[in-house]
């Protein structure tokens, strides 16, 4: 019983780390106005994908899409279209490419980046934001990347064998 919970459970726990991160972590003032924004949950679900089972990844992408746009957003439905698709570009990606940490520390660069550019395009066209497409480069994107793969390689390996630890325990089930 509590194996089949542990996965949903750290899942939440990722959603969870990304709001004790920013308000753990110095602000803004500190970083010259960079705004630096976490992944973590993003980031799981792509290991899910990538070395656990996809359909998997993209319920808990829906689910955790909608919780992030009630709990973080004020507009409902753009991360709960966003993490799917990204999720499914991952997939896509890993069935054309091989598939080790390196190949998916590289999607996973690109799959944050394209997320972060749908959802400053979105905030452009609602207009939310005034910044410049290269003032969002330099103030969050970079920023934001740079995190990110501190984050993928501080975590890779504990998360690739917990999780193909998970996908053998549930095939012999």
């Amino acid at each position: 019983m509590i194996n089949r919970l542990l996965l949903p459970l750290l899942t939440l726990l990722f959603f969870y780390s990304e709001s004790l991160f920013v308000h753990l972590f110095p602000g803004e003032e500190y970083f010259d106005h960079r705004i630096i924004v976490p992944h973590f949950l993003i980031i799981f679900l792509f290991f899910i994908c990538a070395y656990f089972q996809y359909r998997t990844a993209l319920v808990y992408a829906f689910i955790f899409g909608f919780l992030f746009d009630i709990y973080y957003t004020e507009i409902n439905g753009i991360y709960l279209v966003f993490f799917p698709f990204v999720v499914f570009l991952t997939h896509q990606m890993i069935k054309v490419l091989h598939n080790n940490l390196f190949v998916l520390g590289l999607i996973t660069i690109v799959n944050v980046s394209v997320l972060e550019l749908l959802v400053y395009e979105i905030n452009l066209i609602i207009q939310r934001t005034d910044l410049m497409f290269m003032e969002f480069v330099d103030w969050r994107l970079w920023p934001t990347l740079v995190l990110n793969v501190i984050f993928y390689i501080v975590v890779s390996f504990p998360i690739r064998n917990f999780l193909l630890r998970r996908q053998k325990e549930w095939l012999e089930e």
